[in-house]
């Protein structure tokens, strides 16, 4: 019976630790596909399931720092009943900077500093690739107990979710709508269309 009890416990704290305690999530073609402004409801849908599960769930977009942008990210969340503990636009910066870094001290020690505004995560959602590979060339300047982050990557056309791995975009094609969101803003539409296009026409997307 000791024993039984023991496994028990075992299995429950295996559990407790494997569960994410943070999970951040990118907005636009993660929780909103950009194409035509509807809800994933792939990814809304674990957000549900992890929020239940006790974990805090923060939403980390690229987009400007702006009152335009946090009305339409808070409307679009509300409107979708998306469940979240706050939102952080990074200003166009790579994620994995808001996502937590460490940086020495005067006396060569490594101290695990969290940015204003930052938030530590044990689970990432995504659809940039980009993102991806900024944060496992950082991943040393996480937090020890951090570097074994788990990254969900979201398909931008189907709003699917696997887990990543470095095989799996190599011979992907890149996503118009994300890169223009991160270089020109959405503020003017014709320049961002015309982005867009630009950048369809450059990889040969006709969608």
């Amino acid at each position: 019976m000791k024993l039984i009890l023991e496994s028990w416990r075992q299995f429950i704290n295996e559990a407790e630790e494997s569960s994410p305690k943070i999970v951040t999530v990118d907005f636009d073609d993660t929780i909103r596909m950009t194409e035509d402004g509807r809800p994933n409801p792939v990814v809304i849908e674990k957000i549900r399931e992890l929020k239940a599960g006790g974990a805090k769930v923060y939403i980390v977009t690229s987009r400007l720092d702006n009152s335009d942008n946090k009305l339409q990210i808070d409307d679009f969340l509300d409107t979708n009943d998306v469940p979240h503990d706050g939102f952080y636009l990074t200003n166009t910066q790579d994620k994995w900077y808001t996502l937590g870094s460490v940086e020495k001290s005067k006396d060569g020690k490594k101290a695990h500093v969290l940015l204003p505004g930052g938030v530590v995560s044990d689970m990432h959602f995504d659809d940039d690739q980009h993102e991806f590979d900024a944060i496992r060339s950082h991943i040393e300047e996480f937090p020890e107990d951090k570097q074994n982050i788990k990254l969900m990557k979201v398909d931008w056309k189907t709003g699917k979710v696997k887990e990543w791995k470095e095989e799996l975009d190599e011979a992907a094609k890149p996503n118009p709508w994300a890169i223009c969101t991160k270089s020109v803003g959405r503020e003017d539409k014709e320049k961002y269309e015309s982005c867009v296009l630009k950048v369809k026409k450059q990889h040969g997307i006709k969608k």
